[in-house]
């Protein structure tokens, strides 16, 4: 039978592009004409027809523009229809109508699919949910923000890294692991190894920091930097923090304080006066009344002027354990990754909105933005330019 669109052996970067937006992506089938053409929902009021064929089509403009199967052709196939991201079908610009009736009869589910040591991956990673918790553990995924990997030919459910690895050696799996939730495999041994080895690198320095160092943290009266041991912040000028020794001697009187000692912990209302040693300064706040963290966003200049780059082909955010620390999922091509300056990565769309609401890192608590040092750095900024001129 005469095809018009070739048959493609390789997956291209646009298509797998699009093929990691639809399954990031939320949609509806609204309504169906048939076996192969579908009325798509995406947000509230936007709508797309996709009609599966030789060649796909999508009325969306990226197709009209492009002319590869854009993310809705690829919801189709990989939602509606189940198939694995790896699979042949998965990627060609078009199927013939032997090749569709396979894909309704669902054929290439009853493939064995499940390659021992393969490379591709049979089963998307399922989107975790604020409820998940790693069946191993119990933790909330979430919540602890821990690396995971995903069960690859059976449920594509997370698991946290470190505990999969646990799993795998106390069960004495030598080639596959099997999955703790389906009992399917899981994935090769080797590729696990590959992962624990990689997620290692997504754990900063600064998250191995004893937690009463306040880092990015400089006292505005002494300037010791970072803030050690109980540490004090203004509850009405912004970013203006105290150490404890400055605080009892009465600085900045006219505002009250916040307090906390550990820098993961929210801020607590201070009702003492530090400043009367008659009374005793307690070491801890008598109060639980609880400072937002609204309170010091991070100003828009600095957020925009974080490193940021396009994640490409071949760059090493997309070596398998590699993700974002927020939401858990890979990162993948044509994605914005920003470098905090306790050098995590985070999808710039997960961690932007963090970073309006707190000055700090959410892994590790590392303030962003310290004024005192900015001045710092832009007076010696200004004396180094000089300097030059001069010369």
């Amino acid at each position: 039978m005469f095809r018009r669109s070739a048959w493609r052996h390789t997956v291209s970067d646009a298509v797998r592009f699009h093929q990691e937006q639809a399954l990031n992506t939320t949609m509806f089938v609204l309504k169906t004409f048939g076996p192969t053409r579908f009325l798509l929902g995406e947000g509230e009021t936007t709508t797309f027809r996709v009609c599966l064929g030789d060649p796909h089509a999508c009325s969306c403009s990226v197709f009209i523009k492009e002319q590869v199967p854009c993310k809705h052709i690829c919801w189709v196939l990989m939602r509606r229809f189940k198939l694995p991201i790896a699979h042949e079908y998965s990627f060609q610009h078009g199927l013939l109508e032997g090749q569709i009736s396979k894909l309704l009869d669902g054929l290439h589910q009853h493939k064995d699919h499940r390659t021992r040591n393969g490379p591709t991956e049979s089963v998307c990673q399922k989107v975790i949910q604020a409820q998940d918790v790693c069946p191993i553990c119990q933790e909330d995924l979430l919540e602890g923000k821990r690396p995971v990997s995903y069960c690859r030919f059976g449920c594509g459910k997370s698991v946290h890294i470190t505990c999969i690895k646990a799993w795998a050696e106390h069960k004495g799996f030598k080639e596959t692991v099997k999955c703790p939730l389906c009992r399917e495999d899981f994935s090769s041994l080797t590729l696990l190894q590959e992962q624990v080895k990689n997620a290692a690198k997504l754990f900063s320095v600064a998250e191995r920091e004893t937690s009463q160092r306040h880092l990015g943290v400089s006292c505005h009266r002494c300037r010791v930097s970072p803030v050690t041991g109980r540490c004090f912040k203004c509850t009405v000028c912004s970013y203006f923090y105290l150490c404890e020794k400055c605080s009892k001697k009465g600085c900045h009187p006219q505002h009250p304080f916040a307090s906390r000692t550990n820098r993961m912990k929210k801020w607590h209302l201070v009702v003492e006066d530090l400043r009367d040693e008659t009374r005793g300064a307690s070491s801890q706040p008598q109060n639980d009344s609880i400072i937002p963290e609204a309170a010091d966003p991070v100003p828009e200049h600095v957020l925009r002027g974080l490193p940021t780059v396009r994640v490409k082909s071949g760059a090493r955010l997309l070596d398998v354990g590699q993700q974002c620390r927020i939401c858990l999922l890979d990162f993948i091509l044509g994605q914005h990754v920003r470098t905090l300056p306790c050098q995590h990565k985070f999808h710039a769309d997960c961690v932007d909105g963090l970073l309006r609401k707190s000055n700090c890192c959410p892994l590790d608590g590392y303030v962003i933005y310290n004024p005192l040092t900015r001045k710092n750095e832009h007076s010696l900024g200004n004396t180094q330019q000089q300097r030059q001129t001069e010369t």
